[in-house]
């Protein structure tokens, strides 16, 4: 058991954080801990450590109450006597580097064993310095404030390597929360313009349409009434009514834009839809794959599908120079798999990385946003692969089987005789 006369001096608490650019290093106010099983000897440097400004020493003459001493108090040097009862120097020494490891303070070995060989062992085994005695005094004082010095250096850059661990962990956290608020916002900013879009494409269709449909039949009325009877007027009334059909055009093309009613009857048919009018509007061969069993989507990820495919075709029509796009949707392990290629110019994927590429980037982040995720292969000369996958459902909740048969709508048109 460890005597209460044992310790020389208590009630300091352990050292609390340094900062390694303004740290004191004074040897003497190091924490040294005496080991050897003769009282005289203990006595003896205790004195003589005290009368050279050390006021922190420790003392035991059992080697088996070091573990628990170590455990107690933060030691900056260790010395050590190899002779000792119940277990010699070397066998300590192996233990508390068992136990303790980097944190353990130097141990300097001062002892009467000359022997090379077990000078060879404590120094194997872990201790940092030996001295036999008979010693001088002085060259001990000077071995151990170098041991001293260097230990509470390390000390101070664990310490400070940990607080700065800390901080890096809090900011890198800090950093995961804000992108992740930044992201929800981002989708909720997303929700909000979709049905902004919706709203828009309705009061478009139901409002600005009766008023032209009404205006249509008006000149209709206008032209049964009238242009028999002043043949000048037809000219002008025929004029107005393509006037009026080329804006009911524009005002389809305007809502469909802003959300195609087939949506509402689904991906798949509002994915049609937009294959559809990639073609009619770029002349551009496109081929469509279905899976032959049924999506299951909200309107939430469905819409985000949609603009993730739309985005892809805007890329093409302006940088591909494409003949041909393939556009497939399968489901594979809970996720709708899309995939856009095409087989244009390609480009360095390097060269886009460090870019703003906010088409690229938006459909990242419609995937992330949904849980999933989206990347874009490309190979100069060689096209480009968008692919996302977003996590969902499959009607009556299973799998889809790779084995079954996709269903392929070819929507090529006359396109082929257009780039053959």
């Amino acid at each position: 058991m460890i005597d209460s006369q044992q310790e020389i001096a208590t009630g300091d608490l352990p050292r609390g954080l340094l900062d390694i650019s303004d740290a004191q290093v004074d040897p003497l106010l190091a924490r040294i801990l005496l080991v050897d099983d003769d009282y005289a000897i203990i006595r003896m440097m205790t004195r003589m450590l005290r009368a050279h400004g050390y006021r922190k020493p420790t003392f035991t003459t059992d080697p088996r109450d070091v573990s628990e001493l170590c455990r107690r108090y933060e030691f900056d040097l260790i010395l050590l006597d190899l002779s000792m009862p119940h277990m010699d120097g070397v066998q300590l020494i192996e233990q508390l580097r068992a136990e303790f490891g980097v944190d353990l303070a130097p141990v300097l070995v001062v002892t009467a064993q000359v022997d090379h060989g077990l000078r060879l062992r404590a120094l194997g085994v872990g201790a940092s310095d030996y001295v036999t005695k008979p010693f001088q005094f002085d060259e001990l004082l000077a071995r151990a404030g170098n041991l001293i010095r260097m230990h509470m250096y390390q000390h101070a850059m664990r310490v400070r390597n940990r607080s700065l661990e800390e901080l890096v962990n809090e900011r890198t956290e800090e950093l995961v929360r804000s992108r992740q608020e930044i992201r929800e916002l981002a989708a909720h900013n997303e929700l909000v313009r979709e049905a902004e879009r919706a709203r828009i494409a309705r009061e478009i269709h139901d409002e600005l349409g009766q008023y032209l449909t009404a205006l249509s039949l008006d000149v209709s009325i206008l032209e049964m009434r009238f242009c028999a009877s002043v043949p000048a007027l037809a000219e002008q009334v025929e004029s107005m009514r393509r006037l009026v059909d080329r804006t009911i055009s524009i005002v389809r093309t305007v809502a469909s834009q802003m959300r195609p009613a087939t949506m509402n009857l689904g991906l798949e048919a509002a994915t049609e839809w937009l294959v559809s009018e990639f073609i009619s509007r770029t002349g551009i061969a496109c081929t469509l794959k279905l899976p032959a069993a049924g999506i299951q989507l909200n309107d939430e990820r469905a819409t985000a599908v949609f603009r993730i495919i739309q985005e892809s075709f805007t890329n093409v029509m302006r940088h591909a120079a494409a003949r041909h796009v393939d556009v497939s949707l399968r489901v594979e392990a809970g996720f709708l798999v899309v995939q856009v290629r095409d087989d244009g110019r390609g480009f360095e994927e390097c060269t886009v990385s460090g870019k703003k590429s906010f088409g690229l980037m938006g459909i990242r982040e419609r995937a992330i946003i949904l849980g999933g995720e989206a990347q874009v292969h490309s190979v100069p000369g060689q096209g480009t692969v968008v692919e996302a996958r977003i996590p969902c459902q499959e009607k009556g909740g299973e799998a889809s089987r790779e084995s079954e048969p996709d269903f392929e709508r070819v929507a090529i048109a006359a396109c082929e005789r257009q780039n053959p």
